[in-house]
């Protein structure tokens, strides 16, 4: 059914193509939607694997063990060398809370799960994604879940004499195709993070792949040279237009992958060996020795690229140049091309490892170690003792939100709030402190039931000060313009001074460029320059320098005013000091941490709102039972940052 399968340059030149967008892309060079080069692997894969299978079924030499076989020495080598490099790098560089994290995705991956934790690993406090130096190893646990599936659905076929066809064989592909795909639209649309992690929704564009490998080659049509050149050049243009057109927002996989998908399938069809038919031009384009070489490496360059440049972004105070990329990218070649040639070539070619008993002991040595040592990252929380005890100070601070829970507009109705201070339940809150995660709230999409119920909460309550706090220069840019932004805020405070309220605006806490606790806790950084990127004191705040007069607004209509940031300000009044007593004020680069806001903003907030002075200082209930609500989105925007 399918013909005798050779070795095809051109493939391993669409690898190299593929590969390169991957690069450039995470290298940010000019390749915004240079992801798609991972689409491209999925139906590379799905054709190469798919030829193999049937061709060894077809000649009775095919067996489970075989195949599993080939897949470790194809997949297992480089990913456990490149894992255990990882960790051993993450043991020197990251905090204990981050190195976990490494360690989570290390074991997932150990077990070809990679792709469902970071499928849960999202989310508003999660790390930035170009931090992350395992996350592109998602996709190889696509490939390998759906390798589990798909050898004993072919084996089942084959050995049914009516599902042997070509035409069962692509009807079953077909409809696996069609449900994918519809899974991959529907996802895009209500699971975006679901449908871009998971198989289900991937598994289509590794069948468009099978479909091409069981496709007839035509011969009448390919060897029209018109005909195949078209079909090439377009194949190309699928490619490339979304390597240069995506972005990080285009909707996807779903309906936007369809393009690259389709453009490896033509190329791949288009250039199908057939006897007195000279190649296509991209074909010949494709073999040329270069981009092969490039391709014959992608495996390796792929798992190697992207830990040198996730390490530099997590160490980074300020955005990582083009030149310090460029040098990264360099390092993750020149580790590509040696393990390449002295770890998955050897293993491929059998020089080591050569029985198939001796490679499963190598394939499953190497899984536990990635898996027990990940495990043990895991466990043992990141290992804090590895830092001083001054270093260990700040790295609590990482991801420290304090407050932060997940209230319910049932659970502000029934006064279930988040007591600050005094406990005593029966004391009645005199402030109430209403914002988004810059006020230490939970954060989730705005209602208006939600809102509405903190406003009837505040006047059945008759508190007398609430304390509007939020990072306020995010809400402009979502959902709406600054004059939007601005009307909304100042209904807002206008019902609060008709209700009898006194409405504070808090202006935001400095910002800071780099990751505070990070910084800190960094071996190559000296005090003196960790300072020296310190933000520095400005003329404007997150208002004005939007609207010169949203400030005269508030104040018009009732609201006062309230600048922390001169509480930030160092000794020499030069720039926004990150620590104090010996703790780390922030929790990334413009959260502040439950002791940060303990030693900043609660006195400031005391001293503003000319409250008296509690007795003992840890019952005041002045500053007990402010609340910290989800979000003030439903206020203020529509969209949460």
């Amino acid at each position: 059914m399918i013909d005798k399968f050779r070795y095809r340059p051109d493939i391993d030149g669409l690898r190299g193509i593929a590969v390169l967008a991957v690069v450039l892309f995470h290298g940010g060079f000019g390749c915004p939607g240079g992801y798609v080069g991972v689409d491209m692997f999925f139906v590379i894969s799905g054709f190469l694997i798919t030829s193999l299978i049937w061709k060894d079924l077809e000649s009775g030499c095919f067996t489970f063990g075989q195949f599993w076989e080939r897949r470790a020495r194809r997949i297992v080598p480089a990913m456990v060398v490149v894992t255990l490099a990882t960790l051993v790098a993450g043991w020197f560089l990251m905090l204990p809370r981050d190195f976990r994290s490494l360690g989570q995705a290390s074991a997932s991956q150990a077990v070809f799960g990679a792709n469902i934790y970071y499928w849960k690993d999202s989310g508003y406090f999660s790390r930035n994604a170009n931090e992350k130096p395992l996350l592109h190893t998602w996709s190889l646990a696509v490939e390998e879940q759906f390798y589990i599936i798909v050898p004993f659905l072919f084996w089942g076929m084959y050995r049914a004499a009516k599902l042997r066809t070509r035409k069962a064989v692509l009807s079953l592909l077909s409809a696996g195709f069609i449900v994918s795909f519809a899974l991959s639209v529907y996802g895009v649309a209500l699971r975006l993070n679901a449908a871009f992690y998971l198989l289900p929704c991937r598994a289509w564009e590794l069948s468009l792949g099978s479909i091409v490998a069981f496709l007839p080659p035509a011969p009448g049509l390919l060897c029209r040279r018109f005909v195949r050149e078209f079909f090439a050049l377009t194949g190309l243009t699928l490619i490339l237009v979304p390597v240069f057109m995506y972005g990080p927002k285009t909707p996807f996989p779903g309906v936007a992958a369809l393009s690259p998908c389709l453009g490896v399938a033509l190329l791949i069809w288009a250039n199908e060996p057939v006897a007195n038919c000279a190649p296509t031009t991209v074909g010949t384009l494709l073999a040329t020795r270069s981009i092969v070489f490039v391709g014959l490496i992608s495996y390796s360059l792929y798992l190697w690229h992207l830990p040198f440049l996730a390490f530099s972004h997590y160490l980074a105070l300020e955005p990582v140049s083009a030149g310090q990329r460029v040098t990264m990218l360099g390092l993750g070649l020149g580790l590509a091309v040696l393990s390449w040639k002295y770890v998955e070539t050897p293993f491929r070619k059998r020089t080591l490892a050569g029985s198939r008993k001796s490679m499963f002991v190598f394939a499953g040595s190497g899984i536990a170690a990635v898996l027990g040592c990940g495990l043990l990252c895991w466990n043992m929380q990141g290992f804090p003792q590895r830092l001083s005890s001054e270093a260990q100070e700040f790295s609590n601070a990482e991801g420290d939100s304090p407050f932060y829970f997940n209230l319910t507009t049932d659970d502000i109705r029934a006064g279930r709030l988040v007591p600050i201070g005094a406990t005593d339940s029966t004391l009645r809150p005199t402030v109430l402190v209403w914002g988004d995660s810059h006020g230490n709230s939970g954060l989730e999409e705005g209602s208006i039931a939600y809102n509405d119920a903190v406003i009837s909460y505040i006047q059945s309550q008759h508190i007398p000060d609430v304390v509007l706090i939020a990072r306020w220069g995010g809400y402009p840019k979502i959902g709406g313009n600054s004059q939007d932004f601005n009307s909304s805020l100042l209904a807002t405070v206008r019902r609060l001074v008709a209700m009898g309220s006194r409405p504070w605006i808090m202006l935001d806490v400095p910002n800071h460029s780099f990751d505070v606790p990070r910084a800190l806790c960094s071996p190559i950084y000296s005090v003196a320059y960790i300072e020296s990127h310190c933000a520095k004191p400005t003329a404007w705040n997150e208002f004005s320098k939007k609207d010169p007069e949203i400030v005269a607004q508030l104040e018009s209509a009732g609201g006062r005013i309230l600048e922390p940031k001169p509480r930030f300000l160092d000794p020499t009044g030069q720039r926004y000091i990150i620590q104090a007593a010996g703790i780390a004020l922030y929790g990334d680069n413009h959260h502040l941490t439950t002791k940060g806001s303990r030693l900043m903003l609660l006195p400031f907030l005391r001293d503003s709102l000319t409250l008296d002075e509690p007795s003992p200082p840890d019952v005041h209930r002045v500053a007990a039972a402010a609340s910290f609500p989800r979000s003030m989105e439903g206020v203020f925007a529509s969209r949460k940052r």
